[in-house]
C-alpha cells in the first residue's frame, strides 16, 4: 500500500461538556469504534485544542458555565481552518423550533436529546468518522496524484492507474455525491441544474441506474421536489459558501441530510446522508418517551411540556384563557384486586377514550398517574366552558361499564385550574389542580372542586403541622387537659376525661388542628402512648392525695391506630403497673365507628379489658350504625351521647335520639354520660331521664392539671398524712 492510499485508523473526535460524568460515558461509548475521544470541560477549553488535532467530529453540550456551545460553535465556524467541523449538539434542553434553528444558525449539524440511545450516538458518530477517513483518503489520493504525475507525466499508464484509483475512491463512499453543473448564472432554477456526475451510494439514493440520471436536469429528475430544497441548492450556488440542510424530501421518501459547497464556476457538489432510519429510530424514541404505553395518552412528561406551552401563550396574548383538569377514578384500586390487573388496564383503556372523545382536537388528555389524568384544555371562551367540560367527563364516567360479567360503575373525583394564573413553573399548577381533586375526594367522590389559593394555605399548613410533629413529643410541648364529669342526680365530682393539647410555642394548639394529621402519619400511637402512660400517673397521684369516690375515673381516648396495635393490652398493663393506678379507674373511650370496622377483633380485646379490669366506654354514640347484636356482646361499661344530639334538644328527633340511647343503655345493663351539657335545662331534661352523668362548658372547660387539682380539693376531701 502507497503512502497516498494509508488512512490512520484512530480518528479524533471532541467531547464538550462540563461535566466528567458526561465525557467518561461518551469516550467509553466510543473507544471500541476506533475514536479517539479528546476531552474539554469547557467552550474555552476547546477552541484551545482546535489548532492541536485534525477532529472529525464535535460533541457539544449547550448548557456549559462562562462560554455555552452555541457561542463556541459560533466561534469554531469563524476560523477557516476548523469551520468544516461538524457539530453534534448533546443536550438536555428541549428540542424546540427556537432552540433548533438557534443551533442550526450556530453551525450545528444535528441534536441528541439526553438521554439519547447509545446506539444512535454510536451510528451517527461513526457515519462522521467514515466520512473523515474518506476525506482524508481523498486528501491523501489527491496528494498522492499530484506526485505521481510530477513523477511520471509522461506515463500515460501511471496517470490511469492514479485515475482509476480515484474513481475506486469515489464510487465506494459511504454517502452519496452528486455534482450539479450550470451554464445559467448564480440564480440559476432547477431547470437548468444537470446531473454532472453521482456515485453508486448515491444511485441507491435515487433507486435509479446512472444511465438514468446522468445529464438530465434536477427537474426531471425530481419533477416533484419540494421548493425548499430547490432554495437551498440555488442559495449555495449565489452565496458560494458551503451549508448543510436536513429535511424530508417526499419524491423520494427519504429523510437526507445534505452538505453542499461549489467546488468551481457552474458547480455545486451535494454530498447526501441518508437518515431515514435514525429518524424513524428518533419518532419511536420520541413515542416511547412521550406517550403512555397503556392508553396511548400523552404522559406526564408531555402534558407538563404542553402546559409550559399553554402557560406562555398566555403570557403572550391578552384574554387568553386555558383551563386544567386534574381527573382521579375514585375506589379503583379494587379492580386490580379482585378482577386483576389484565382488567384493571383494560378499564383505565375504556376511561381513556371516554375522557378523549369528551376532549375537543386542541386539548391535550395526558395519563398522569396509575389511575389519574389530566386535561389541557385551551382556546377557551370562559371559565364556565371548562367545567360544562368537566361536568361532561364525570356523566360518562357513570355509564356501567361491562367487564368480564361484572357491572362496574365509577365515579371520578375531579380538581380544575382555571388558567391565566401567576405560575412559574407547571409542576406548581399541576399541584394546585390535585390539591382542589383532594378537596372534592374528602367530599365523598364523584365531585368537582376548582383551585382557590386557600386550598394552598391549608396544605402548606397541614406539611407544617406534619413536620412539627415529628418533634413535639421529643420536645415535650404536649399537654394534658381535664374536663370534669359530673353526677347529674347530686353533682358530684364522678370523674375526668383526660384530652391532649398541643404547646405549640405561645400558641395553645386545638385538638382539631393536629389530632387528624396525627392520625394520618401514624404519630398518633406514640402520643396517645404518652397521654395514656401521663393520664394514668396523674389519677394515680390523685388516687394517693385525696379521697376520691368509689366510681371515680379517668377517661382516656384511643384512637383507631392505638386500638388496632397488636400490643395495646400489655402496653396498658405496663402502664398501670408502673403508675400504680388501680384498674377499675380507667376508663378506656373508643368510637362507635371504630367499634363497628372489625367487629369480631373489637369483641376479643375488650374482653381482654375487662379482664384486667379496666372499663370501656363507647364514645360519640348515636353517630354512627351500631348492631344491636354486637352491642349486646360487647363487654362495656358506659354509653356516651354525643354533644350533636345533647346541643339541639329542642330539636324533636334529637330528643327522641337521647331518650333512645338512655333507655336502650339502662336496659342492657350500662351507665350514660352525656357530651355537651351547656344549660340548665338540658341537664335537668337528662336527669329527668335517669341519665348517670354528663360533661360541658356548663360545668367546666377542660382544665390544665393545677386548675384539676384545685377542683379535686374543693370536690373530694384530701386524705390525712
Amino acid at each position: 500500500m502507497s503512502k497516498a492510499e494509508s488512512v490512520v485508523e484512530t480518528v479524533d473526535v471532541l467531547a464538550v461538556d462540563d461535566e466528567q460524568v458526561n465525557l467518561l460515558l461518551l469516550a467509553g461509548l466510543l473507544r471500541r469504534q476506533g475514536v479517539n475521544v479528546v476531552t474539554a470541560r469547557s467552550g474555552f477549553d476547546a477552541l484551545k485544542l482546535m489548532p492541536k488535532h485534525d477532529f472529525a467530529l464535535i460533541l457539544m453540550d449547550v448548557m456549559m458555565p462562562g462560554m455555552d456551545g452555541f457561542t463556541t460553535a459560533e466561534r469554531i465556524r469563524t476560523d477557516e481552518a476548523t469551520r468544516h467541523i461538524p457539530i453534534i449538539f448533546v443536550t438536555a434542553i428541549s428540542k424546540e423550533q427556537r432552540h433548533v434553528f438557534k443551533g442550526y444558525e450556530a453551525g450545528a449539524v444535528d441534536y441528541l436529546i439526553k438521554p439519547f440511545e447509545h446506539d444512535i450516538l454510536k451510528s451517527k458518530v461513526q457515519v462522521f468518522v467514515e466520512m473523515h477517513r474518506q476525506r482524508m483518503a481523498l486528501k491523501h489520493a489527491g496528494a498522492a496524484l499530484e506526485r505521481t504525475v510530477a513523477e511520471l507525466r509522461s506515463s500515460a499508464l501511471a496517470l490511469s492507474e492514479s485515475r482509476a484509483r480515484f474513481q475506486r475512491l469515489f464510487t465506494s463512499m459511504f454517502n452519496g455525491f452528486m455534482l450539479l453543473s450550470s451554464e445559467g448564472t448564480a440564480s440559476s432554477t432547477s431547470e437548468q441544474w444537470r446531473l454532472a456526475e453521482l456515485n453508486a451510494a448515491m444511485e441507491q439514493i435515487f433507486e435509479r441506474p446512472r444511465e438514468d440520471l446522468l445529464d438530465k436536469t434536477l427537474g426531471e429528475v425530481l419533477p416533484n421536489i419540494e421548493s425548499y430544497w430547490r432554495d437551498f441548492v440555488e442559495q449555495v450556488a449565489g452565496s458560494g459558501k458551503p451549508a448543510q440542510f436536513e429535511g424530508y424530501m417526499g419524491e423520494l421518501r427519504r429523510w437526507l441530510r445534505i452538505s453542499a459547497y461549489v467546488p468551481g464556476p457552474g458547480l455545486v457538489a451535494l454530498v447526501a446522508e441518508d437518515i431515514t432510519a435514525r429518524r424513524q429510530a428518533e419518532e419511536t424514541l420520541h413515542e416511547r418517551t412521550f406517550q403512555d404505553p397503556l392508553t396511548g395518552l400523552a404522559n406526564r412528561a408531555l402534558f407538563l411540556n404542553r402546559l409550559d406551552q399553554a402557560m406562555e401563550r398566555s403570557r403572550r396574548r391578552l384574554n387568553y384563557q386555558y383551563a386544567v383538569i386534574f381527573l382521579d377514578l375514585d375506589n379503583f384500586k379494587p379492580v386490580n384486586s379482585s378482577l386483576g390487573y389484565a382488567s384493571g388496564d383494560q378499564v383505565l383503556r375504556t376511561v381513556a377514550e371516554r375522557i378523549q372523545d369528551i376532549a375537543r382536537g386542541l386539548d391535550t388528555v395526558a395519563r398522569c398517574g396509575p389511575d389519574e389524568f389530566g386535561l389541557i384544555l385551551e382556546e377557551l371562551k370562559n371559565s364556565g366552558e371548562a367545567l360544562r367540560v368537566a361536568r361532561r367527563i364525570g356523566q360518562e364516567l357513570l355509564k356501567v361499564l361491562e367487564m368480564d360479567g361484572h357491572q362496574l360503575h365509577f365515579t371520578a373525583s375531579m380538581g380544575v385550574v382555571l388558567g391565566p394564573a401567576e405560575y412559574g413553573q407547571p409542576e406548581e399548577l399541576l399541584q394546585d389542580a390535585a390539591l382542589a381533586m383532594e378537596h372534592a375526594r374528602a367530599l365523598g367522590g364523584g365531585k368537582i372542586r376548582v383551585f382557590k389559593w386557600a386550598m394552598r394555605k391549608r396544605a402548606q399548613y397541614a406539611l407544617t403541622v406534619h413536620q412539627s410533629l415529628h418533634t413535639a413529643l421529643d420536645r415535650e410541648e404536649f399537654r394534658l387537659h381535664y374536663q370534669p364529669i359530673f353526677n347529674l342526680a347530686d353533682n358530684t365530682l364522678a370523674g375526668f376525661e383526660a384530652l391532649i393539647r398541643w404547646q405549640s410555642g405561645d400558641r395553645l394548639v386545638p385538638p382539631n388542628d393536629f389530632i387528624p394529621h396525627a392520625e394520618q402519619t401514624g404519630l398518633i400511637v406514640p402520643i396517645g402512648a404518652w397521654a395514656l402512660m401521663e393520664s394514668c400517673r396523674e389519677a394515680a397521684r390523685w388516687e394517693r392525695d385525696f379521697a376520691l369516690p368509689k366510681n371515680f375515673t379517668i377517661a382516656v381516648n384511643l384512637s383507631a391506630r392505638q386500638f388496632a396495635q397488636p400490643d395495646l393490652l400489655r402496653y396498658l398493663a405496663r402502664a398501670l403497673d408502673e403508675t400504680g393506678l388501680a384498674p377499675s379507674r380507667l376508663k378506656v373511650e373508643i368510637t362507635e365507628t371504630l367499634v363497628m370496622q372489625n367487629p369480631e377483633s373489637v369483641v376479643h380485646k375488650l374482653r381482654g379489658l375487662r379482664e384486667m379490669g379496666t372499663k370501656v366506654s363507647i364514645d360519640d354514640f348515636g353517630t354512627g350504625y351500631s348492631s344491636l347484636a354486637y352491642l349486646q356482646r360487647f363487654p362495656i361499661n358506659t354509653l356516651k351521647v354525643d354533644r350533636s344530639f345533647v346541643s339541639d334538644m329542642d330539636a324533636f328527633e334529637n330528643l327522641v335520639i337521647v331518650r333512645t340511647i338512655v333507655s336502650l343503655a339502662h336496659n342492657l345493663g350500662l351507665d350514660v354520660v352525656a357530651e355537651g351539657i351547656e344549660t340548665e335545662r338540658q341537664r335537668d331534661f337528662l336527669a329527668d331521664l335517669s341519665c348517670e352523668c354528663g360533661q360541658g362548658y356548663l360545668f367546666s372547660r377542660p382544665l390544665p392539671q393545677d386548675r384539676a387539682l384545685e377542683m379535686l380539693g374543693v370536690c373530694c376531701p384530701k386524705k390525712s398524712d
